[in-house]
């Protein structure tokens, strides 16, 4: 009697044990510290190719949305604000590529020369972004007359009427129109085109300090001559200038310090990638994504990132790109 009781005690208790596991089983895992996605943090950057503008204008800008390894963030809440300015729209979301584009009028009775323009991204479950942008207004300048210099021919009637049709508002303007207009108009039109274009290299310069060339040429879509005709004479002229880091030339406001270490602002994500290519052993996008446990979507954008940078170079093999070192 006393084995079968000890025997129906050993099987309660098996059958509690059973019941326990089964419990913690369902339960949810407790959390690790360190474990999981970390949180997205979004990184705001106000971008235009200028930052002066005149009042009562209006200029085109744009809000760059990158998360913290510089993917682009779409569907970003992107909210502007500033003073004596207005914006169209004035809150909106990123493209597909991260990018809110919006444009500013400032108002032609900005009492201050310079305001601060403020962008705040959000997004559900990240950390909130923000920048500023400052800007500069100018008041327009009172209209300059221009009046053709007058030159007495001959002494007379005609000296005398000449003289009374150039004393009126029309008769200087058709003068003006008729002989020098076409003579001024030929001789400033490339001085005038060549000011324009020069002021959206300055601007540029001025928005992006240390900004290289490939990436002006492209952002600003102007060819390698003009680009570079631009860039010497505002270097001669003390505007800009000039740096060289390693294989890049980079361009700063001439009031702008050089930052002596400056080189190539890499995310970690970007110096991983560049450590298992700089071997050489030529690792496709798959390989990247495999060993750096990341998705094929985040090295496809970092590979291009580095790629436009000049820090590494693609070659075909097959169906594959493989990734390798610049060549020397």
């Amino acid at each position: 009697m006393r084995a079968a009781w000890l025997a129906l005690f050993g099987i309660l208790a098996i059958a509690c044990a059973a019941a326990a596991l089964s419990t913690a089983a369902r339960a949810d895992p407790p959390s690790m510290d360190g474990g999981g996605d970390p949180q997205v943090v979004l990184l705001a950057d106000i971008r235009s190719d200028f930052n002066v503008m005149e009042a009562g204008s209006t200029l085109p800008m744009r809000v760059v949305v990158v998360e913290q390894h510089g993917v682009p963030v779409p569907g970003a809440v992107v909210e502007l604000s500033g003073a004596g300015v207005t914006f169209s729209p004035a809150m909106g979301t990123t493209d597909a590529d991260g990018v809110f584009r919006f444009r500013l009028t400032a108002s032609p009775t900005l009492a201050t020369a310079k305001t601060t323009i403020t962008a705040t991204v959000t997004m559900p479950g990240a950390m909130t972004g923000t920048d500023r942008f400052d800007l500069t207004v100018a008041r327009s300048p009172p209209p300059v007359q221009i009046v053709p210099q007058r030159e007495a021919a001959t002494v007379g009637l005609g000296a005398i009427l000449a003289a009374a049709l150039l004393s009126t508002e029309i008769g200087r303007y058709g003068a003006f129109k008729a002989l020098v207009f076409p003579l001024y108009s030929r001789l400033k039109k490339e001085e005038v085109l060549d000011h324009f274009v020069r002021g959206q290299i300055y601007g540029y310069i001025v928005s992006h300090p240390g900004q290289h060339y490939n990436s002006m040429r492209q952002d600003l879509k102007v060819t390698n001559g003009t680009l570079s005709h631009h860039l010497r004479t505002l270097e001669m002229m003390g505007f800009i200038k000039s740096h060289r880091d390693g294989v890049f030339k980079r361009f700063y406001p001439v009031e702008v310090s050089v930052p002596q270490d400056r080189g190539v602002k890499l995310s970690d994500l970007q110096a991983s990638i560049l450590e298992m290519i700089r071997p050489g052993s030529g690792p496709t996008q798959a390989d990247i994504a495999g060993r750096l446990a990341v998705t094929q979507q985040t090295v496809s954008y970092n590979l291009r990132t580095l790629s436009r940078e000049g820090a590494i170079r693609m070659e075909k093999d097959g169906r594959n790109t493989r990734y390798y070192p610049p060549a020397a």
